[in-house]
């Protein structure tokens, strides 16, 4: 029987899908950086990098929020909460070996301002924290790419650790008590003076 993979190998692979996407990306346009591609480029090769993961899973992509809150065992009765958006897709749904959802995954290329995450953060938030004690849920993962170059004032990774931190600060806020919250990084990569990451924050849903 398949073992179950661990919630790391998940995370690691996320992060591969968008370092795997960055290079995919370099190549086809010429040059081009990441953050001038469609975002659906990333979800793709997330999903490809966590399908090569060893163990029991399978992945759904643009999934609807309904049909993923029914499946997890996680539906009551009336209307799903507004954040959660009854009619939306998530970007990734990862299953367990069997026909119960594990893992939502939202994935956004470059970040502007906080209203490009804070939707999804807010849905993220809302799945994990239905009917805790009967959905197959365990976690949710943020995933972003991000890219800065140097200025006057600050360097491209300051520029970048500092939106992270920023964005990290955020997502606290929206989630509020428990709820646990890390996040991994791929390296740094830099060219000439402008450099580019990609981040991976990992939510679980811990009631008292």
């Amino acid at each position: 029987m398949p073992r179950q993979i661990s919630i790391d190998k998940i995370v690691d692979a996320t992060l591969a899908g968008i370092k795997f996407s960055h290079k995919q990306y370099y190549k086809w346009s010429n040059g081009g950086w990441l953050w001038t591609a469609p975002e659906y480029l990333l979800t793709i090769n997330i999903a490809n990098k966590i399908s090569e993961i060893e163990g029991a899973k399978f992945i759904t992509l643009e999934n609807g929020a309904r049909y993923a809150i029914e499946d997890a065992g996680a539906l009551k009765r009336g209307r799903l909460p507004q954040d959660i958006r009854e009619r939306g897709r998530v970007d990734i749904l990862v299953w367990w070996g069997k026909d119960e959802p594990r893992a939502v995954i939202e994935v956004k290329n470059f970040i502007y301002d906080h209203q490009r995450y804070e939707k999804d953060i807010k849905r993220i938030k809302e799945f994990l924290k239905r009917k805790p004690d009967n959905s197959s849920l365990q976690f949710g993962l943020f995933a972003y790419c991000d890219s800065a170059d140097t200025g006057k004032i600050l360097s491209a990774e300051e520029k970048i650790n500092n939106k992270r931190d920023k964005i990290n600060f955020n997502i606290e806020t929206i989630l509020g008590d428990n709820f646990e919250i890390s996040f991994k990084t791929t390296n740094l990569f830099k060219v000439d003076e402008s450099a580019w990451q990609a981040t991976c924050f990992l939510i679980r849903y811990k009631p008292n």
